[in-house]
């Protein structure tokens, strides 16, 4: 049976004219595929998606967390109940999908028992997935269409730390030459 066609909304030259790193076909099939998904498909919710994936994982070049998760063990509000929870929930995906809680949303979500394996799993076969998961779990989509700021959308994303805000705000407008 062939392979249900895609919208494609962002090519891989505009990912590469965007400074993303490791651009190949199957990656932007998955992009795609994830952005009609989670109708992640107006251009304001593609350019602040993508500016966020793109600080999230350092440019592209990291599908899980570089911390070894140590400091999310016995996180209950993140779901994370059993010893060893912490490193194996850690964020995976270009949007870090963190905690036990989450990836059995995605798992049910995406109806793979595997990814409840933990991160090596999850970066590896969903990273834009799971960060359209994320997305859709935490109402992205209406937080762009209210008119949010880069700096709105970072604090939903990165919390009050607003890690590399200045970063965002510079890779959304880059954006807009690229994602019109």
């Amino acid at each position: 049976m062939p392979a249900t066609a895609v919208r494609t909304h962002v090519t891989a030259d505009q990912l590469r004219a965007f400074g993303w790193k490791k651009v190949n076909d199957h990656m932007v099939r998955d992009l795609n595929s994830t952005l009609e998904k989670y109708d992640i498909t107006t251009t304001e919710r593609i350019r602040h998606f993508l500016s966020q994936c793109m600080i999230e994982s350092d440019y592209g070049n990291a599908t899980q967390e570089y911390a070894d998760g140590s400091e999310y063990e016995n996180r209950r509000d993140l779901g994370n109940v059993n010893p060893g929870d912490g490193p194996k929930y850690k964020g995976a995906g270009y949007i870090q999908l963190t905690g036990r809680y989450n990836y059995q949303k995605f798992e049910e979500e995406m109806g793979d028992p595997r990814i409840m394996e933990g991160v090596d799993y999850v970066s590896k076969n969903y990273p834009w997935s799971s960060a359209g998961f994320w997305w859709k779990m935490n109402n992205m989509n209406a937080l762009v269409d209210s008119g949010a700021t880069v700096k709105d959308v970072t604090l939903r994303v990165n919390g009050r730390g607003m890690r590399k805000l200045a970063e965002r705000e510079d890779y959304y407008q880059r954006t807009a030459a690229i994602f019109v």
